[in-house]
């Protein structure tokens, strides 16, 4: 169908919006992180509500060209909520150059690391810890005690990888380089290979993106 004055307007009025709400949430993200000692590289953008906590200087270290997207506007596929990046303890959590992600949820307690280009879809959530005790008895323990029966494994995702949308990735997940994660799918411990495509709850390697592997 043929685009209308009106449609044009809208569409423009959007972008009006879409573009002054990257520039405000920019804005709060660099002085958010600026004053917990984790300043990004160039070309950093954000849209909508951001929360960053760094639990030490440098524990969020995020590249140049990385860009996350919390507003509806900025991305239509649902998002459910902020974009939230904690560490915890001895947590890192490594942003390579030119990725980016939306509504994404990153919490470390040992090293979170994504490569360079890679693709976050909506609300991907990534987490290197259980968060609590998995042993009931040790859930009885005082918060601070509970925290060194806490189990915690190194996650890495490969440049130009692809996370599809609502992906959880669990401890000690290695993803190679260019490998795409299915959208839904729930990944946790194993080292998955360059150029594969992994998908399912529990996630398997559903096939390779080379033919002749």
């Amino acid at each position: 169908m043929k685009r209308t004055w009106r449609n044009i307007l809208y569409s423009a009025w959007d972008f009006a919006w879409i573009y002054s709400g990257i520039a405000i949430s920019t804005l709060l993200s660099r002085l958010s992180l600026a004053i917990q000692g984790c300043a990004p590289g160039e070309g950093f953008r954000t849209s909508g509500r951001c929360s960053f906590k760094a639990r030490r200087e440098g524990s969020l270290h995020i590249g140049k060209g990385v860009s996350l997207l919390a507003d509806w506007r900025s991305n239509r596929a649902g998002l459910t909520n902020p974009v939230l990046l904690e560490t915890l303890g001895n947590g890192v959590i490594v942003f390579g150059d030119n990725s980016g992600g939306s509504a994404v949820v990153i919490s470390s307690r040992k090293s979170v690391s994504v490569g360079e280009r890679v693709c976050l879809g909506a609300n991907v959530r990534i987490f290197d810890h259980d968060f609590h005790a998995i042993d009931p008895t040790h859930r009885q323990l005082d918060r601070n005690q509970q925290e060194e029966h806490v189990r915690s494994e190194a996650i890495s995702i490969g440049n130009d990888a692809f996370v599809g949308a609502n992906a959880i990735i669990l401890k000690g997940v290695v993803i190679g380089d260019r490998s795409i994660v299915a959208a839904g799918s729930v990944v946790f411990r194993g080292n998955y290979p360059s150029d594969c495509i992994i998908s399912g709850n529990p996630a398997t390697i559903s096939r390779s993106k080379n033919p002749s592997k």
